[in-house]
């Protein structure tokens, strides 16, 4: 696809995974070798990301160096940051150069992103890899964490089929099987299976520590562990996806809410045999992932 440089803005533990895979296994499924250059707001992480050799050819002081060149470029930062950054690197983009992200909700990124960009020669696609851990920063990097897992692309208004294909090449090479939604379609299924979850799984630890405090903790097992590992990350980048998606998460934990509301009701009224009902159905919907985690 003509990539021979790749950006890297926002150095955590997704643009160091994105990084270390791009090195690993070349880009568009050939182990084609491309440079990755890469910026980091913070300083002390753009000098470990000088120790990592390996993973970055180059790494710069602004995100305007970072892209000078470069045919792709992925940001990585925060929602909230994304299109102020995307505004500040357009001047210096390559005509013909393609921008992609990572961000979790998409319907004002892709507004924003396609509008910093408009008259500068580059394109916006829209990007959501669904793999992670609750692990920050780029030293937990790990080329190996896209493996099989899904990545939502979601072409904005402005572009262009062959941006798209190559933003979906790109997350191919990484090992991951790419899905394509709109804007709109993207929040509202994300808010169900990623936002909303995460928001009952933060409610739960709450809960518990109300009513029981750090003494539970002792006797939690792999269930409890299981519900709440989400938790454990950073809680800093969940004030920009609530306030984004908030219509959609809300729309979703009412939707919880009234299958909470059924279930208790069917406690108070000794209603067993539908409560064993529910847990059948849910087993049967869980199982249909198969070995994903």
């Amino acid at each position: 696809m003509g990539v021979e440089k790749v950006a890297v803005l926002g150095a955590g533990l997704l643009g160091g995974s994105i990084a270390a895979a791009l090195k690993e296994r070349g880009f568009g499924g050939l182990g084609k070798a491309v440079a990755v250059s890469v910026w980091s707001r913070s300083k002390s992480t753009r000098l470990k990301c000088s120790q990592m050799g390996r993973v970055f050819d180059e790494v710069c002081e602004t995100p305007a160096q970072a892209v000078s060149g470069a045919d792709l470029a992925v940001v990585c930062t925060p929602t909230d940051t994304i299109a102020a950054i995307v505004g500040e690197i357009a001047p210096h983009l390559k005509a013909g150069a393609v921008v992609t992200d990572v961000g979790s909700v998409k319907s004002a990124i892709c507004r924003d992103c396609s509008a910093a960009l408009a008259g500068s020669g580059a394109d916006f696609v829209g990007s959501h890899p669904m793999a992670g851990s609750e692990k920050i920063g780029v030293d937990f990097a790990d080329g190996r964490i896209f493996d099989g897992r899904v990545c939502i692309v979601v072409p904005c208004g402005a572009s262009g089929a062959f941006s798209a294909e190559l933003v979906r090449g790109f997350w191919e090479s990484l090992g991951m099987r790419v899905e394509e939604l709109s804007p709109a379609e993207h929040d509202r299924i994300v808010a169900h299976v990623s936002h909303a979850p995460h928001m009952l799984a933060g409610t739960l630890c709450r809960a518990v520590e109300k009513l029981l405090g750090d003494f539970a903790l002792q006797f939690a097992g792999p269930g409890f562990r299981d519900c709440t590992r989400v938790v454990s990350g950073s809680p800093d980048i969940w004030d920009a996806i609530c306030m984004d998606n908030r219509a959609e998460i809300t729309a979703a934990l009412k939707e919880y809410r009234e299958c909470l509301d059924s279930l208790i009701s069917d406690f108070d009224s000794g209603n067993f045999s539908s409560i064993a009902s529910a847990l059948r159905e849910a087993k049967a919907y869980r199982d249909k992932l198969g070995g994903a985690s």
